[in-house]
């Protein structure tokens, strides 16, 4: 009998998570704006580097063991908040410190945010590398939605339209498309889009994603992992594109 485990981590999600450096972001979430997130982890308003990392490494572990939101939950918290930078449940997100500077600390549902955005962003990054590897056979790209009563209007609209891989409309509207954004994409052949009485869309939408989402992160994530050729040695740069030729499947998607 041969067994199926499914409790496996995804390895593009987190080839995709682990490549990334470093950003602060002491303002604002627009900081780092829309395609930057594909090569720094960022957390909004949090300039604190280590605090940066505690995030980061528990996120990683959350990818890679699987875990739930709650178990995320269970001891980031603590490690914050002895740095200072958790809100315990009833107290104020704003403090003002011992040096009279104020900071806006993390509450539960700012890492409820930041555990999903991060996951479901590496996680779609993931799916879109593996929809550029079957696009020849799985050339239909079909947007779906939860569409239930916390599903987006703007994101309702898109549910079950088809797009061809190489249509523009992928351009912005590859999800995540916006904070706690669950929708996704499915590949189809032919066949299936016969078979399931779909219709291809030749036009783009009226509508657009969320304020710092109308980018492809999926796109974005594959040029990030693409090594930075002025950092080889010599010679060395011209040997690489000689024997890896550049990839050019996702341009235009």
């Amino acid at each position: 009998m041969i067994g199926i485990r499914f409790d496996l981590p995804f390895e593009e999600q987190l080839a995709f998570f682990r490549q990334k450096g470093y950003a602060l972001s002491p303002d604002s979430w627009r900081d780092v704006w829309q395609k930057a997130h594909a090569r720094a982890f960022t957390v909004a308003r949090v300039s604190a580097m280590d605090v940066l990392m505690d995030i980061r490494k528990a996120l990683d572990e959350a990818m890679e063991k699987g875990l739930s939101l709650k178990s995320f939950q269970s001891e980031l918290p603590e490690i914050l908040e002895r740095k200072g930078w958790f809100a315990p449940k009833g107290e104020p997100a704003v403090a003002v410190q011992p040096d009279g500077t104020v900071r806006k600390r993390l509450t539960g549902w700012r890492l409820e945010n930041i555990y999903r955005t991060n996951l479901q962003a590496a996680y779609q990054v993931g799916r879109y590398e593996q929809a550029q590897e079957v696009k020849s056979t799985r050339p239909y790209w079909q947007y779906k939605a939860v569409m239930d009563a916390s599903t987006r209007p703007e994101h309702a609209a898109m549910h079950n339209k088809v797009w061809h891989a190489e249509h523009p409309v992928w351009n912005q509207w590859y999800p995540p498309n916006g904070f706690g954004c669950r929708c996704y994409v499915k590949t189809l052949s032919e066949r299936q889009l016969r078979a399931r009485g779909l219709t291809e869309e030749k036009r783009g939408v009226n509508v657009k994603p969320d304020e710092g989402f109308r980018y492809n992160p999926g796109e974005a994530g594959l040029d990030a992992w693409k090594p930075d050729l002025n950092k080889y040695p010599i010679g060395l740069s011209d040997q690489f594109m000689a024997e890896v030729p550049p990839d050019n499947s996702g341009s235009g998607a």
